[in-house]
């Protein structure tokens, strides 16, 4: 079987990959959980029985299924047999290059969690909108890295969205009851976070930016997203200062003032910390390799919260 990456928290922009399981191991499932990211499921061969929520797909070769943020699902195996599947996860307040009128699609794609919209496609409907062509396409990017292949992928998995959206518009004579939910503040804390993560960033204005008290908001944040607001706001740093390493000449006094350290040498000491290297060593490896071999977190973090399968 391919690697499929087992915790909840998705420490990244994306994931993409193929799940191969084949019959003579066992039989094939995934128990029920949840995520903060979205996660579409295209079926290549094989028939899964996905549980999301209350209700229950079974999905055949060609046939495409869309896991909405935070709604409980499971995959098995249908009929007990191999199954082959690829994945792609994102996070779209993540997702850099995503236009900023995204924000009111990405509601819209959570909404998908209290069944209004139709998560379940038929191959034709994939073939149709060419989402087919987009996760292969994704799932090689991701398998040979060549130049800039983070930046493809985002481009990818922004006509992936482009496509589950219009494939949804397209049907709205089944939306004629469809009426948007409150949305839970907590769930635009990170998009906050990155939009302004050149500025000192406060736990406890956080909180009150969502009417919550720092201990109730503490815990709620954890378990949304898998790991603590500070920690994620670490992370949310590192990466930053990664971007301007691999794709920018700026010096590192110019990138810990973007990326809101308080001063060069914490930036060092926290890039290190995480990362192993300092971001000089850092910069100088891109260079030698000759593209963006780009780890969007660090090794510590990669191995405290992995992306869940």
């Amino acid at each position: 079987m391919s690697e499929m990456i087992q915790d909840s928290a998705l420490c990244q922009a994306f994931a993409c990959y193929r799940v191969e399981f084949p019959s003579d191991d066992g039989s094939f499932s995934v128990e029920s959980h949840s995520h903060y990211f979205s996660e579409v499921m295209l079926m290549r061969s094989g028939t899964c029985r996905v549980v999301r929520g209350s209700y229950t797909y079974i999905l055949k070769p060609g046939e495409l299924i869309y896991i909405s943020p935070l709604v409980r699902h499971s995959v098995e195996s249908a009929d007990g047999g191999p199954v082959v599947y690829d994945v792609v996860k994102f996070s779209a307040t993540r997702l850099r290059e995503i236009p900023s009128y995204l924000s009111d699609l990405h509601s819209f794609t959570m909404d998908a969690a209290h069944a209004h919209l139709s998560v379940h496609m038929n191959a034709r409907d994939v073939e149709t909108w060419h989402l087919e062509r987009i996760i292969t396409e994704c799932i090689t990017e991701c398998e040979r890295r060549d130049f800039a292949w983070d930046l493809h992928v985002r481009a990818l998995i922004c006509l992936l969205i482009t496509g589950l959206s219009r494939f949804w518009l397209s049907r709205r004579e089944t939306m004629a009851d469809y009426h948007p939910h409150a949305r839970d503040p907590i769930l635009d804390i990170p998009a906050y976070i990155e939009q302004h993560i050149s500025e000192p960033l406060k736990v406890e204005d956080l909180a009150a930016q969502c009417g919550l008290s720092y201990p109730w908001f503490a815990k709620r944040f954890r378990e949304f997203f898998g790991l603590s607001c500070k920690q994620f706001i670490q992370q949310l740093r590192n990466e930053a200062v990664e971007l301007y390493l691999v794709y920018s000449d700026l010096d590192l006094a110019s990138i810990s003032d973007r990326t809101g350290y308080t001063d060069c040498s914490h930036m060092v000491k926290e890039f290190r910390r995480m990362t192993g290297t300092t971001p000089g060593q850092y910069r100088s490896m891109m260079k030698i390799q000759g593209h963006s071999h780009f780890i969007p977190f660090s090794r510590q973090a990669a191995s405290i919260h992995p992306s869940k399968g």
